[in-house]
């Protein structure tokens, strides 16, 4: 994949932690690390679930559309802090 595609992936995670950040899907750290580091590439279904969680395009995800420079993420933050503090009582 283009090297856009891990510039867009750092994007999009902004200063969350990536540990959190690939559980939200579903898969471990080092795995979303390779993602992120061009050592690896995620399936189909993974891209389309990012995509889907930011409200981008896949196309913008993979670097193929430009990401708006106005392009704000819906704020999830009570949504995603659920969703944490769920995976950490897992553990």
């Amino acid at each position: 994949m283009e090297k856009s595609f891990c510039e867009n992936l750092k994007r999009l995670r902004g200063t969350m932690a990536q540990g959190p950040f690939a559980a939200l899907f579903d898969v471990k750290q080092t795995t979303y690390s390779a993602w992120e580091n061009g050592r690896s590439e995620p399936s189909i279904s993974k891209i389309c679930a990012i995509a889907r969680h930011f409200g981008i395009t896949t196309d913008e995800l993979l670097g193929n559309a430009p990401l708006q420079d106005s392009m704000h993420p819906p704020d999830r933050s009570a949504e995603l802090k659920r969703e944490i503090e769920a995976i950490l009582r897992k553990y």
